[in-house]
This record gives structure tokens, C-alpha cells and sequence, in this order.
């Protein structure tokens, strides 16, 4: 079928494409935890594609965005969706879980748009380009961030140039994959348009019960990177050079939501917002110069957020922070490169407490070294911090992270298929235990933090009115699973 012909922007200074940018639908096979990881995920707009489609608009281009996770848009929707939008440019973002729907979601596409090219960004490209040798679906990969390539790539088909050759792709040529020269990392991050939020669903997106705070509530990304070394983290896509916008930016962006879309609550969700004391405090002054009226929360660093920061950020309206501690085992702790202490983690989260800003902490069990004693007594460490919530997840050794090498001698792989590293069930075993231990301490971990008297009166505590009893009802079957539900690949 040929191209339907380009159309002239309203400048008529160039051709304008048709791009659809798409958050493939997820088809897991029956899983028992497929309902959690769909909760816990998929409760946010996807500001990846957003940015994307934000740099492409400004160049003219007419962009779609499909998220088929917030509206459950099944694979033959999406394909009669793209019939009739007849695309030239479909881009795919995908992580290493949901690869397989990226696969499918590319295959089907080709006969409904078969001139498209379809392109394939995110984490699990980029760790394994390989993959476009067996699924040649994919006319490409795009490697690390992707606004500059597309915008590249567009610019090319749109004169009908080849783009092989534009920095961050990657390709198949003759059998064998032909690499682009490497993308260099966008340093000014202010140079980026906002994410172009209007081409999302905006008020589908519902937080987690237990993260709902004041609706309508969304998320912002106001950093790239991060400047440290946990082992675990796969920081292909955005490195570890941080790069922040401008403490200025943030806070425009934080007055635009509120503006045009209502927004009440802003959930940061960089991989930490507190690298250092400085840029806290920068966008902190940003904040008080010109004080947004939403509530907000953000990740932060143990080993960083010191009481009187704390204390300004409450202030300013921030009511939560969430805490990587990962381990309550000090050994553990260096091990993985996790920078902090379990004095850090104490003195941050009780001075957080203390004034009044709720807790949220994270946990792992199954680190390389993992014993059933250091998984005791991470679960006691847990107990004994001031937290409303906690977040467990089980290790699973990404390629391109630090642990990986080291876990193909120091443990077992159960599965090399990429649809179950979900982080919620055992994919990897460490030396010395077995996958029902590390299924069975999942469990017993969220039972022991939840199920006891503090945890529950942390939450009643909060309950201002009919909204928040409704919430607590809408949560109760994703607890039951977290606490009673099998967290096994089997």
C-alpha cells in the first residue's frame, strides 16, 4: 500500500508526518500477579511518549498518542485505531517486562499501516539491541534518550532521506545490526517543550489508593539521571550524569498544571529529586519566590535530606517523600552501593515524621549475598522506621547493570523470558535459597508491616471524609493479593 501523500505545515515551510506514539496494551498470560503489576505501574501518564511527542509537534509534525494501559485498549482497537490514522511514523516505547506487547503491538501494526516505519525505544532496546535481529517488525531501535532521534528520523523520512545513520539508532542491515554513532545525553534540559499532557487521557490516570492524596493528581519529571551506584539500577536510557531543569522551569510547570488541567497534586517521579543539598535548596527558593499552590511529593535521599531541608519542603506543600532503603543489613548495603546507612535512613524518616510529612519506603530481598537471616532483618527494619507504606520488591538482575555478571555465578536464573521480570516474583535465587523462600518472604513481608496496630492507625489517622473511606475499599484487593496472594513464576 503507497503513503498516503505528505501534507504542507500551515507555514508551508514543510511537510508535515503523521506520527502515532504508542504505550503497547499488555496480554500477560494468566499470572497471579499480573493484577498487581498492573496497579503498581500503570498509574500514570506515560511522560516519555509525551516528550516526545512535545519536541516532534514543535517541528509541525501532527502526533497521536495511545495509551492502551489507562483505557485497556486491546491490540485489535489500537490496530483500527492506526488503519484509519495511516501513520508514516510509529513509535513504541517498551520495558523489559512488556517487551513481548511491544513485539506483538509491532507485528500487527504492519498490516494495517505496512508504509510505516515502526520504531522501538526504551530501556530493553537499548540493553538488547540484539533483539531486532529475530523480530524484524521493528524498522528500528532508538538507544537511550529518544526527543533529539526521533526528531531526526522524522525530519528524515519526511524528506526521504535515510536514516540509518542519525545518532542513537540502530538497525539491521544484511543480517547483522549497523549502529548509528551514539547519542550524546541532553544536557540543557530546559531546551526540551513540556510534555504535550493534552494528547493523554489526563484525569483517567488514579494514583494508587494509598498515594492519593488530592485529585486531580498526576506526575512531572524535573530531572534526567542519577549521580549514584546502586547496583540493581539499569540507567541505560538516562545515564549517571544528573541533569536537572532549571529550578525556574520546575516551577512553571508546576503553575501550568494547575492552570490547564486542574491539577492539585504533583507526584515527582525523578529517580531522585535530592542528589545533593544544593539542588534541593535551589528549587526550594524557586518555590517560595513564586509558591504553587498544589501539594507534591518526591523521592529522596537518606543520606541527603537533613531536617531543616525537611522542614522547607513541608512548607512548601511536599506531604510525602519516599525513601530507597532497599536493605536493612549493613553489609548488604555496601554491597549494592547504595550510598546510605541505617543511621541515614533512621534520622531522615523520623525527622520526616516528626513534621508531620507521611514516610514511604523501599525495600528489596533477594540481593546478591541475600540470606534468610539479612531478609529477617531487613523485615525488622521496616517495622521499626516511622513509615505509612512500604514497597518490596524482589531482585532481578537486568543486563547492563552492575549485578548482572556477578549473579550468573552467584545464584541461579529460574527464566530467561523477560515477560516475568516483573520484580514481584522470583526470577533469580541467590546462593543459598530457593525461589519459595524468596515467594514466601514477599508475602511475610508485607504481612509483618501492615498487619499490626501502627500501620493501621498511620492510615486511619489520615481519613478526612467519605473520598478516603472509599479509597481503603478500592485498595483492599490489591492488599489482599500483596499479603495473601502467590508471588510465584509457576
Amino acid at each position: 500500500m503507497p503513503r498516503a501523500p505528505l501534507k504542507a505545515s500551515p507555514e508551508g515551510r514543510s511537510p508535515i508526518m503523521r506520527v502515532l506514539l504508542i504505550n503497547p496494551p499488555t496480554r500477560r498470560r494468566p499470572s497471579p500477579i499480573g493484577p498487581i503489576i498492573r496497579t503498581l505501574f500503570y498509574n500514570s501518564p506515560p511522560l516519555g511518549l509525551a516528550y516526545l511527542a512535545a519536541v516532534l509537534e514543535q517541528d509541525g509534525h501532527e502526533v497521536t498518542i495511545v495509551d492502551c494501559l489507562v483505557r485497556d485498549t486491546s491490540l485489535a482497537e489500537l490496530a483500527a485505531r492506526a488503519k484509519a490514522l495511516a501513520p508514516e511514523l510509529i513509535g513504541i516505547t517498551s520495558t523489559t517486562p512488556y517487551y513481548h506487547a511491544a513485539r506483538e503491538t509491532a507485528a500487527a501494526l504492519h498490516a494495517v499501516a505496512p508504509g510505516a516505519s515502526i520504531g522501538l525505544g526504551g530501556a530493553h532496546v537499548t540493553a538488547n539491541p540484539e533483539l531486532l535481529l529475530t523480530d524484524d517488525c521493528f524498522s528500528f531501535g532508538v538507544r537511550g534518550e529518544g526527543e533529539l532521534t526521533l526528531r531526526e528520523i522524522a525530519a528524515c523520512l519526511a524528506a526521504g532521506n535515510d536514516y540509518r545513520d542519525v545518532p542513537g539508532v540502530v538497525t539491521v542491515d544484511q543480517g547483522s545490526l549497523r549502529f548509528a554513532p551514539p547519542r550524546e545525553y541532553i544536557e540543557n534540559l530546559d531546551a526540551l517543550p513540556p510534555p504535550a499532557r493534552r494528547l493523554l487521557p489526563i484525569r483517567d490516570y488514579r494514583p494508587l489508593p494509598n498515594d492519593q492524596h488530592r485529585l486531580p493528581k498526576t506526575s512531572m519529571i524535573s530531572s534526567r539521571g542519577c549521580p549514584y551506584g546502586c547496583v540493581f539500577c539499569d540507567k541505560q536510557v538516562f545515564g549517571s550524569r544528573y541533569r536537572s531543569h532549571s529550578p525556574q522551569r520546575i516551577v512553571a510547570e508546576m503553575h501550568a498544571l494547575e492552570r490547564e488541567f486542574g491539577v492539585r497534586d504533583i507526584a515527582f517521579v525523578d529517580s531522585t529529586f535530592t542528589p545533593n543539598r544544593a539542588r534541593v535548596e535551589a528549587v526550594l527558593d524557586a518555590m517560595e519566590a513564586d509558591p504553587p499552590r498544589a501539594t507534591w511529593t518526591c523521592t529522596g535521599r537518606a543520606n541527603v535530606l537533613e531536617e531543616d531541608l525537611l522542614r522547607r519542603m513541608r512548607r512548601m506543600n511536599c506531604w510525602r517523600i519516599r525513601v530507597g532503603v532497599e536493605s536493612g543489613n549493613e553489609q548488604i548495603l555496601r554491597d549494592i552501593r547504595k550510598g546510605v546507612t541505617r543511621q541515614e535512613v533512621e534520622r531522615t524518616t523520623r525527622a520526616a515524621d516528626r513534621l508531620g510529612l507521611q514516610v514511604k519506603v523501599f525495600f528489596m530481598i533477594g540481593h546478591l549475598g541475600e540470606t534468610r537471616a539479612t531478609i529477617e532483618e531487613s523485615i525488622r527494619f521496616a517495622r521499626e522506621l516511622p513509615a505509612k507504606d512500604v514497597t518490596v520488591q524482589i531482585n532481578t538482575p537486568l543486563r547492563g547493570t552492575p549485578q548482572y555478571e556477578p549473579s550468573r555465578t552467584r545464584g541461579r536464573m529460574l527464566t530467561t523470558d523477560s515477560s516475568d521480570f516483573s520484580f514481584f516474583q522470583p526470577v533469580f535465587v541467590p546462593e543459598g535459597l530457593t525461589a519459595a523462600e524468596l515467594a514466601a518472604a514477599h508475602r511475610r513481608f508485607y504481612r509483618r508491616f501492615y498487619l499490626r496496630p501502627i500501620t493501621v492507625w498511620r492510615h486511619l489517622k489520615t481519613i478526612r471524609g467519605p473520598v478516603d473511606v472509599t479509597k481503603y475499599f478500592r485498595a483492599l484487593p490489591l492488599v489482599i493479593r500483596l499479603l495473601f496472594g502467590r508471588s510465584d513464576i509457576g
